[in-house]
């Protein structure tokens, strides 16, 4: 019989679990995040504008296809924690291999709806500009094509998360972001292929990754090797895989939906200086997302960690691991937003030197981030139930702020006041998702007890 490596997850203290698993995959988001400033860094001074302004366009397509990527590796994750912590290798096999056939069926019909509507997507986006539509749809047709490998990477990436390779995880991401780095000086700065070479040294780079990942799968200690894909069905746990990775996919989806909510709000209401508003919008959305990364790394730790010690019957520490994710959450989001606040115009500098737009930052930011220190606690929770394969509530509280809360009231409050209306959404949709939250524990503590079901005491319940 063959020997499975150890978990890490089962055993320690959590506090040293949670920074050896959590702090990799945050410096793996900070990266990727990084990227995004990169490209539009090397488009912008090497190309022009109008090239930068196409790939924005195309924004809310790259969403739906990073969405679709995280709905089959997210919906896998949630299955193969809990049979890797279970010790069911065969399980665990069947979900790699089953998420490899979804991924590339996902990916296949991507390029034919592309091949289908693509060019009407690109012309409508453009808004009529012929230059913007043709730099828009080369940009989102390689993007496309090469979505089998980004969709493959995608799998094989939350597959070393859950077998607690955050460390491999790390540096195959510094890796890949300094090759993307250097891909795209020499495909813009060097070649001249424009946006064609920011997609194309995307896809190398994405490349490169998935050949570092099949190094250590033909060679390194895991039960998760090539050879699964050819002994396991490709088409098993489709359904259940959707099912589990639909909350994080279409909280992609709601984000994308939520900026667009925004801006045609501001329209709507005539917002004065709209110009300077849409900057100072898009400075604060780039500062959010940036603060966002962490919490979504530390979701994804808590995922991995909490879902090995669910599957192995360990119910009491997975409570405590959602105690401390929240716990670790709520102090970064206070932090955080007390930063945001106090240092909007400064930070705010960093970006524009237009002292209207800094001047406008600094008065939206502190309404729109108001409830910041709830995110993510309230994101620990969500992805908690999806940590036990809970996909139902999990879908819910994922799902609630963006569709139920935030764009509803986007258009509710801007009716009522105004341009502040548009802002205060955020904070309302934040208390909102709390009450729910609420609900949702104490009906489950009702139902089933504090035993499974109750959202963790501030007391101690043992070693954390």
């Amino acid at each position: 019989m063959t020997s499975s490596p150890t978990n890490h997850f089962l055993t320690g203290r959590l506090g040293p679990t949670y920074a050896k698993t959590a702090l990799p995959i945050i410096f793996v988001m900070g990266m990727n995040g990084c990227l995004t400033v990169a490209d539009a860094l090397f488009l912008g001074h090497f190309v022009g504008p109008e090239a930068l302004a196409a790939v924005t366009l195309m924004f809310p397509a790259y969403m739906l296809v990073v969405a679709l990527a995280t709905l089959v590796a997210s919906g896998m994750s949630s299955r193969l924690a809990r049979h890797l912590g279970a010790g069911d290798t065969p399980a665990a096999q069947a979900d790699y291999a089953g998420a490899h056939g979804l991924a590339v069926a996902v990916a296949v019909a991507l390029m034919v709806a592309f091949v289908l509507w693509g060019d009407a997507v690109t012309q409508a986006a453009a808004g009529g500009d012929a230059t913007l539509a043709a730099m828009g749809h080369t940009y989102l047709r390689i993007t496309v094509g090469c979505t089998p490998l980004l969709f493959v990477l995608s799998v094989n990436s939350d597959a070393l998360r859950n077998e607690g390779r955050a460390g491999l995880m790390a540096l195959m991401s510094l890796v890949v972001s300094l090759s993307n780095i250097a891909f795209n000086y020499l495909l813009i700065a060097e070649a001249g292929m424009g946006v064609a070479g920011s997609a194309l040294g995307t896809a190398l780079a994405q490349a490169l990754a998935l050949a570092l990942i099949l190094g250590f799968r033909l060679r390194g200690n895991t039960v998760l090797r090539p050879a699964t894909l050819w002994k396991q069905s490709l088409i098993a746990g489709w359904g259940r895989m959707l099912a589990l990775g639909a909350p994080q996919s279409l909280n992609f989806i709601g984000i994308a939906l939520g900026s667009a909510a925004i801006m045609a709000a501001l329209q709507w209401v005539e917002a004065p200086d709209y110009a300077k508003t849409l900057t100072a919008y898009g400075v604060i959305t780039r500062l959010l997302t940036f603060t966002f990364l962490p919490l979504l790394g530390l979701s994804h730790a808590m995922q991995s960690i909490t879902g090995n010690l669910y599957g192995a019957g360990e119910e009491l520490r997975a409570r405590q691991s959602l105690r401390l994710a929240i716990w670790i959450a709520l102090i970064y989001c206070a932090v955080t937003q007390a930063t945001l606040s106090l240092g909007a115009a400064q930070i705010a500098g960093w970006f524009v030197a237009d002292p209207g737009v800094i001047a406008q930052v600094a008065r939206i930011l502190p309404i729109l981030g108001g409830l910041f220190v709830l995110a993510g606690p309230l994101m620990m929770v969500a992805m908690h139930f999806q940590a036990i394969g809970d996909a139902a509530r999990a879908a819910l509280l994922g799902l609630a702020k963006p569709y139920l809360f935030s764009i509803p009231l986007t258009f509710v409050l801007a009716a009522y006041f105004g341009e502040t209306g548009i802002w205060l959404a955020a904070p309302l949709a934040e208390a909102a998702l709390l009450l729910l939250t609420l609900l949702v524990l104490i009906n489950l503590r009702r139902r089933h007890g504090p035993r499974r079901y109750a959202a963790p005491t501030l007391a101690s319940e043992g070693n954390s």
